[in-house]
């Protein structure tokens, strides 16, 4: 297994329509590509954070069967198709999404069941 922690910007202003945006993208991926194992996104918590991140800050977390699996998501038409059709709303470097990733090997941990919840 193949785990990510990835950072995005949204634009100034485009907080509910990329939040909106996103959760469409993970009920995509959860319907559609089985090997993707977890796909949570989180908007940062900014009191009590080091350092405080910005307030435009989104944060994913996921993890795949491997990296081949995660490959074939980032570049597979869903991702793709998603996002050409809301790449405004985020932070470009060169007219590519700008994100900053952390790809991570699982050694120890766990998730309880009450983590699979959703707001």
């Amino acid at each position: 297994m193949i785990s990510i922690v990835t950072k995005w910007w949204h634009v100034d202003g485009a907080r509910d329509k990329a939040v909106a945006a996103l959760k469409d993208l993970v009920r995509q991926v959860e319907q559609h590509e089985p090997d993707t194992y977890m796909y949570c996104l989180h908007t940062s918590v900014v009191p009590g954070s080091l350092p405080p991140p910005t307030p435009n800050e989104l944060i994913f977390m996921g993890a795949w069967k491997d990296m081949k699996a995660f490959e074939a998501h980032r570049d597979g038409k869903l991702f793709q198709d998603w996002l050409a059709e809301h790449l405004d709303l985020f932070v470009k470097n060169s007219g590519h999404l700008y994100v900053s990733a952390e790809f991570a090997d699982r050694f120890a941990g766990f998730v309880r069941k009450e983590a699979v919840g959703q707001k």
